[in-house]
């Protein structure tokens, strides 16, 4: 049986994002349960994994919500003057308590999302830390309160994008 491979995504076919979809509902799954729930062996499954990984595709992390362990997450909007963006979002990147950086279309150039320990820690990020790199003309900060939705399970993955749907 060949899989199907998609106009959007020439590295994935079906299979692969079968795979990827098991994963988004329960990381912990065993390629073995993988490839019952999928029709494929497990050396099949493990072998796609793999090239999925080596390719960045993905990665299996576990996830925790900082508010509920006493800590405290941001949301900041970025927004760049006279320097490219990539510059300023690799600087980004490198920060250790950045654990998302995303270039953007819109009123943001770049998107954070930010864990500190506490508001002091959060401080010192925001106003020495960022404020320090070249580039950076504006920025906002939104203070999580509490998380009410954190997934990954979504039904875009298996949609066609609207760039295939107008024949490109």
């Amino acid at each position: 049986m060949e899989a199907a491979r998609h106009p959007r995504d020439p590295i994935l076919d079906d299979v692969d994002r079968e795979i990827i979809d098991q994963l988004r509902v329960d990381g912990r799954r065993s390629f073995a349960e993988i490839g019952r729930r999928i029709g494929f062996s497990e050396p099949t499954i493990r072998q796609r994994y793999n090239r999925l990984v080596s390719l960045g595709v993905i990665y299996v992390a576990g996830m925790y919500d900082e508010t509920k362990i006493g800590g405290i997450a941001a949301h900041v909007g970025i927004r760049v003057a006279e320097v490219p963006v990539a510059r300023v979002a690799e600087q980004l990147a490198d920060h250790p308590q950045i654990k998302y950086v995303a270039c953007t279309l819109g009123y943001y150039d770049i998107i954070l999302d930010v864990l500190a320990p506490d508001a002091q820690a959060l401080g010192k990020i925001v106003l020495q830390d960022l404020r320090r790199i070249r580039g950076i003309s504006d920025l906002e900060t939104l203070t999580v309160l509490e998380v009410r939705k954190d997934t990954y399970l979504w039904q875009g993955f298996r949609e066609p994008s609207p760039r295939a749907q107008l024949g490109d």
